[in-house]
């Protein structure tokens, strides 16, 4: 039977012509070799990549659950647990404690299982300050004086057998097995005595600032007696004491916190790098040298008064390498009002005010440091509050329009507060954006839920936002505005991407010293790589719109890519050794690996010693140079091994960061351009 033959050209001619397009080919093979061998972006699966959380609605809003009360202190630990601490009121779980049943007036709530679990506090912890010591322990200072029923003071155990917390100090070591507690000291329904005990301040402080110092203890300031809407020279404690107590354990007087009155409570307080503390009360501005007590004048704060009540969002912008880590503070929103009543009430009706809408920086350490107006925001707005995301913006949300933080039974508008008109969309402040471009809006969404006074927000590992609370009133209650315990998140654009990897980062970072290497993965586009960095969130206490102890700091790094591996590595300096520990105090902060904008899941890291006292500092090793490693052929033309390892072709091509980068065909193309011009040579001679 004859061979049945296709149809069509068949022989020699045939296979030429089948040849050809392969020969076209050859200067494509060799044009992508040279380009960039096997790119890899964040965007794409990758073995050092994670998958994203998935199946939220980025820029959106999303309920999740309950937190059983409302949160009016909030932070995120170590160890994973948020811990939520609200005023004295009749909040709808109880807990039977020391003093009996009692409402919770404390949670642990766990992100990941979204469930919570009530914890004691004896005292009215009602507008305290807090922050995490240099070796990792929380600590919270201060609140009221007892009430019971619909927030009225009490000498006895009243209604919710609380106990004083002008003096009180309460301590808390996080943990993930739910066996921790709070720490504290004998407290009592006097509010004339407790002073100078364990865990016992020298006098009373309600609304206290609260800063971490360059050893990792802590500095106490201000605060007043038993509250009120402002402050008055009868309430005012114009002092400040340390935490672990120094020297003898006294208040300094600090003439400031007088001056600044009636609004002068939670003064704003940052450490400074050269260890001076910046603050900020009424309009006026100093440089505190607490250690010799002198202090220097700075400008005044222009257009609106940001302290409480008033209550603008304020931040230190992200440190970074780039303008040599500067110091510059953020002051938006607030309040232009100028009657400020007492500690009654506003005497006026001030929900009838337009919040501020402007927004000021200052570098507190430049050599000529003055207040300068930013971009104004889309609203006027009074608490609200930034939260660092790990890409270098910050987000804003919550508050109100009209008004101020408060309440009071004056029935100026809705309900008790003082603060009315919530404000439901948030929005995105980027400090490194050109002036007039800093503020954006674009795909996010609003909330369906106020969240006014006493609301709090905080960063969680997977960069989502948890956020709970708002209660403008006396006592838990269902009327508007009334006392929220739900929770919700919101999410950043990214959430969904895949996430760089955060591997073998190590568990404790100093001042100063050798740098440490980062895998980065298939990633071997520079423009991809040049974008990774790692930054540091310091771990915060947060209330009243304010991040006590918060800040956010950019290592220094430098990277490797690898052509013959295909991988990328990052070198990353220690934290700056000078200045060292007032740059960035000692403690738990969460580190993030970020690529093209995308962070890792943030991961807790020891930062200094882990001990309260001197930090060792030093100088910080160089980083390499940015480079690529062109790949190395082993295999010669012929097919056989080279031993000289010297690559066959090669070609010098400029990288977009200006580096000259000496790339050759990988030994695979060759072979391959080598077989296709041997079979299309046999076809044309043929």
């Amino acid at each position: 039977m004859p061979r049945s033959t296709p149809s069509g050209p068949s022989g020699p001619s045939a296979l030429a012509a089948a040849m050809l397009p392969l020969l076209a080919l050859l200067p494509l093979l060799a044009s992508l070799a040279l380009a960039n061998p096997a790119p890899r972006h964040p965007g794409e699966p990758a073995d050092l990549l994670e998958r994203g959380p998935y199946g939220a609605t980025a820029l959106g809003f999303e309920p999740i659950g309950d937190m059983g009360i409302s949160a009016q202190m909030m932070f995120l630990s170590q160890s994973g647990k948020v811990y939520v601490l609200d005023k004295t009121e009749n909040n709808p779980i109880t807990i039977s404690g020391k003093y009996g049943t009692h409402p919770a007036w404390a949670v642990e709530y766990d992100p990941d299982a979204n469930s919570y679990r009530t914890m004691d506090v004896y005292s009215n912890t009602f507008c305290a300050g807090g922050a995490v010591l240099g070796n990792g322990t929380w600590v919270v200072f201060g609140g009221n004086q007892p009430v019971t029923t619909n927030g009225v003071a009490t000498t006895s155990a009243g209604a919710y057998d609380d106990t004083d917390g002008g003096t009180a100090i309460r301590m808390l070591n996080p943990c993930s097995d739910k066996s921790c507690n709070w720490i504290q000291g004998t407290t009592s329904y006097s509010t004339t005595g407790d002073t100078g005990g364990w865990l016992q301040m020298t006098g009373r402080r309600w609304y206290p600032m609260v800063e971490v110092l360059e050893d990792g203890c802590m500095i106490v300031i201000g605060g007043d007696q038993n509250g009120g809407y402002v402050n008055t020279a009868a309430q005012d404690n114009p002092t400040y004491e340390y935490f672990p107590p120094k020297g003898d354990g006294q208040a300094i007087n600090l003439q400031f916190l007088s001056d600044t009155l009636p609004v002068n409570l939670y003064a704003l307080t940052w450490l400074m790098p050269s260890g001076l503390l910046f603050m900020q009360a009424n309009k006026q501005t100093i440089l505190l040298n607490h250690t010799d007590q002198t202090t220097t004048n700075l400008p005044t704060m222009p257009i609106a008064t940001r302290v409480y009540p008033a209550s603008a969002a304020t931040a230190m912008l992200p440190l970074i390498p780039d303008n040599d880590y500067e110091v510059t503070l953020l002051f938006c929103g607030g309040s232009a009002t100028t009657q400020w009543g007492n500690d009654g009430s506003p005497g006026y009706n001030v929900t009838a005010v337009p919040a501020d809408n402007s927004c000021v920086r200052i570098s507190p350490e430049a050599s000529n440091p003055k207040y300068t107006t930013d971009d104004y925001m889309f609203e006027g707005r009074s608490m609200g509050q930034f939260v660092y995301l790990p890409d270098g913006t910050m987000w804003m949300g919550g508050g109100v329009g009209m008004g101020t933080a408060g309440y009071g039974n004056d029935k100026y508008s809705v309900g008790q507060s003082y603060g009315q008109a919530p404000v439901y969309m948030p929005a995105i402040y980027n400090f490194s954006a050109p002036a007039g471009s800093r503020w954006n809006r674009t795909g996010l969404s609003a909330s369906a839920n106020e969240r006014m006074y006493h609301s709090t927000n905080v960063l969680l590992p997977d960069s989502s936002i948890l956020i709970s609370g708002s209660n403008p009133n006396a006592d838990f209650t269902t009327a508007q505005w009334r006392s929220r315990t739900d929770i919700e998140r919101w999410y950043p654009w990214y959430y969904n991407n895949p996430r760089p990897n955060l591997t073998n980062a190590p568990s404790n970072l100093t001042y100063g010293g050798s740098s440490f290497d980062l895998n980065l993965g298939s990633i071997t586009d520079q423009g991809v790589v040049s974008t990774a960095k790692v930054v540091l969130i310091r771990g915060s206490f947060h209330t009243h719109v304010i991040g006590f102890g918060y800040r956010m700091i950019q290592l220094q790094s430098s990277y490797t890519i690898d052509m013959n591996t295909g991988n990328a590595t990052l070198h990353v300096s220690q934290l700056p050794g000078n200045p060292g520990p007032t740059l960035f105090q000692p403690g738990p902060a969460m580190m993030f690996l970020v690529v093209e904008g995308v962070p890792s899941m943030g991961q807790w890291v020891m930062v200094g010693n882990g001990q309260l006292g001197t930090q060792t500092t030093q100088s910080n090793a160089a980083l390499p140079s940015n480079q690529v490693k062109a790949i190395q052929n082993t295999t010669s033309p012929s097919g056989s091994s080279g031993a000289s390892g010297s690559s066959a072709s090669g070609s010098t091509t400029k990288s977009a960061a200006g580096l000259s980068v000496k790339v050759a065909l990988p030994a695979a193309v060759l072979s391959l351009c080598t077989i296709l011009v041997g079979l299309a040579s046999a076809v044309l001679v043929l």
